[in-house]
């Protein structure tokens, strides 16, 4: 892969990429457990070059880095999966439906996104410090073996841990940093379990973690850091 494009049904941001969407498809390319670092916005319906490093990879758009990728390691302790009728009720008084969110129309947490077109993953506090949501993944977002794709499953574990870290009630929050471990393969057109929690802030960093379970089988885990930005 020398470049790729966002389309703009992937944004986060209405201008912007979603940062799970577009580090899935660096992570994607190279292979491995991947942090990713969001430089700047990402570009949509417009190329993004990708080349390797000693490091892992970099996406540049005219020559800006949006994108550094290296290799990691993930040490999070996921919590036990909850029942999934408790998850998918909870999801009704989710702080995605709140007034204050600044991206109604992101693919992954928008509520203004049509079903079959946004993924419509909506975390809800389901205990102390802990969000939970429930998600079918379409078949359109899986491979030739009917498993979820990497961008897929990235952009799933993104918004969660973005909701752990305080959005949107502490104010707008953007994808700084997102690390994905896949653990085994998500099936397509099977429910999900989505739990995240916060861990910690520094100034306007705000840094949590996520994980993803299908059949009660832990599938995925993630750790990300928010910027909450000023005004």
């Amino acid at each position: 892969m020398e470049s790729f494009t966002v389309p703009a049904r992937f944004c986060g941001p209405p201008d912007s990429g979603n940062g799970g969407y577009t580090c899935g498809m660096v992570a994607k390319e190279l292979g491995g457990v991947i942090e990713c670092t969001l430089r700047s916005p990402v570009p949509l319906d417009a190329p993004l070059e990708f080349e390797r490093s000693s490091a892992g990879g970099v996406v540049r758009r005219n020559g800006k880095v949006v994108i550094e990728a290296n290799s990691t390691t993930i040490a999070v302790e996921p919590p036990a999966p909850i029942r999934l009728e408790a998850a998918t009720a909870a999801m009704e008084a989710s702080p995605a439906f709140d007034a204050r969110h600044p991206f109604p129309t992101c693919f992954v947490c928008g509520p203004k996104r049509e079903p079959h077109d946004g993924l419509r993953i909506f975390p809800s506090p389901v205990a102390a410090e802990l969000y939970a949501a429930t998600w079918l993944p379409a078949a359109e977002f899986g491979d030739h073996r009917q498993n979820l794709k990497p961008e897929f499953l990235w952009a799933a574990l993104d918004c969660p841990t973005g909701f752990a870290a305080g959005f949107p009630a502490i104010g707008k929050l953007v994808t700084g940093r997102l690390a994905v471990e896949q653990l085994q393969p998500i099936s397509v057109g099977e429910t999900c379990l989505l739990m995240s929690w916060p861990v910690g802030i520094e100034g306007r960093k705000h840094f949590s973690a996520a994980c993803l379970y299908q059949h009660e089988k832990l599938r995925a885990v993630a750790r990300a850091t928010w910027i909450r930005l000023e005004g």
